[in-house]
């Protein structure tokens, strides 16, 4: 997404700086052929306006535009790069609240037995997506704090002077990656809601940009056929074309973004469905196998 949004920022750019340039290049030229347009209908004494006002006016109205996208395309890669930080910090607290989890569920299906795995949670396969893994885990850790709960030991086990590790020790060892967990995956969806509005705001300027430069090339295109210089306004018709066309391409993107941005929102998060490995495969059809002989 960043990267469509610098091209079509960089293309936008470069057609401004152009018509900057052939305002600056053409504006005496048309001055005066305007000037010349106008000296038939003046009053003896009276002087021509000088149109190089209007053309100023009018390469100004294009370097605002100009600039007003280039201050969005340094948004966009500070966007990108901060994105990218979140996620890897958040991918590393998801790998160790599942690895955390697995070693809770291998000491508890030893000390308790594999019937006291579905009671907590922890039987089959956890979720792979970061919200999914920590609500998950969350159930988990409030299940073994539950002092209802009620877990027996399978065996009379003589650990010396060490105690079993009971219910709410195994809870404490999810932290503090369960809580860093959340903290991130939640402060990552309050600023997908911020990135939201942001995106919004940068097609809402495309769209400015696209139809001002538009009005500004038939205005220029106008006074160009004025001052005899049907040539230069007879240039400018490609040119409109390609804004006409930008402006429909840009509107079946932004119908196109909204409902890519909706289906992210779904899938970004790991909702989408749990990918099993061989392993998990094997692990799970061993606890069924125990399940079954017990």
């Amino acid at each position: 997404m960043a990267l469509k949004f610098s091209e079509m920022i960089t293309t936008r750019t470069d057609l401004a700086l152009n018509l900057e340039a052939g305002f600056d290049h053409y504006i005496d030229s048309i001055a005066t052929g305007y000037g010349n347009y106008l000296a038939p209908v003046l009053k003896e004494g009276e002087t021509a306006l000088d149109v190089r006002f209007q053309l100023v006016l009018l390469k100004r109205s294009v370097a605002r535009q100009r600039q007003r996208l280039q201050s969005l395309s340094t948004g966009v890669v500070e966007q990108t790069h901060d994105d990218q930080k979140v996620s890897a910090e958040i991918t590393d607290r998801r790998d160790a609240v599942d690895t955390k989890l697995r070693h809770v569920r291998s000491t508890c299906r030893g000390i308790y037995g594999v019937k006291s795995l579905g009671r907590v949670g922890l039987k089959g396969n956890f979720p792979r997506g970061p919200v999914r893994l920590h609500d998950h885990a969350a159930t988990v850790k409030a299940s073994l704090e539950n002092p209802d709960l009620g877990l027996e030991p399978v065996l009379a086990l003589d650990l010396g002077d060490e105690e079993v590790a009971g219910p709410s020790q195994l809870a404490a060892q999810l932290e503090p990656e369960l809580t860093e967990l959340g903290d991130l995956v939640g402060d990552r969806h309050q600023e997908r809601r911020k990135g939201f509005d942001v995106r919004s705001r940068r097609r809402r300027l495309i769209r400015e940009f696209d139809g001002d430069i538009r009005a500004v090339v038939r205005m220029a295109q106008g006074m160009f056929r004025l001052a005899g210089r049907d040539d230069l306004a007879d240039s400018f018709r490609p040119t409109l074309r390609r804004i006409v066309r930008r402006i429909k391409e840009a509107q079946a993107e932004e119908a196109a973004e909204q409902a890519a941005e909706q289906t992210a929102e779904q899938t970004a998060d790991g909702y989408a469905g749990a990918e099993t490995t061989e392993a998990e495969a094997a692990e799970t059809e061993q606890e069924v196998t125990e399940e079954t002989t017990d």
